[in-house]
């Protein structure tokens, strides 16, 4: 079995005046081995460009996982020859 990163991302959530509950802003094309430092510090950018204050992130990646050991297809039989 072969695992292989595709994509990782990372999604905010902003609490303010307008959104009590909090709103979510992804972020795509996040590095594959991103630290907790790397998004903290994002987030307080963030939080200088807008009003509100960043309660949480949350850090999802994508793996191809290939199935070496699955069973593989047999062709179908040939049509026999007249």
């Amino acid at each position: 079995m072969k695992k292989d990163w595709m994509k990782s991302n990372v999604t905010y959530t902003l609490v303010n005046e307008d959104h009590k509950k909090g709103v979510k802003h992804s972020f795509a094309y996040v590095a594959q081995n991103v630290t907790a430092e790397k998004v903290a510090s994002f987030a307080k950018i963030l939080e200088s460009l807008v009003d509100g204050n960043i309660t949480d992130a949350a850090v999802s990646s994508t793996d191809h996982v290939e199935l070496s050991d699955a069973p593989q297809t047999q062709p179908a039989p040939a049509a026999p020859q007249t």
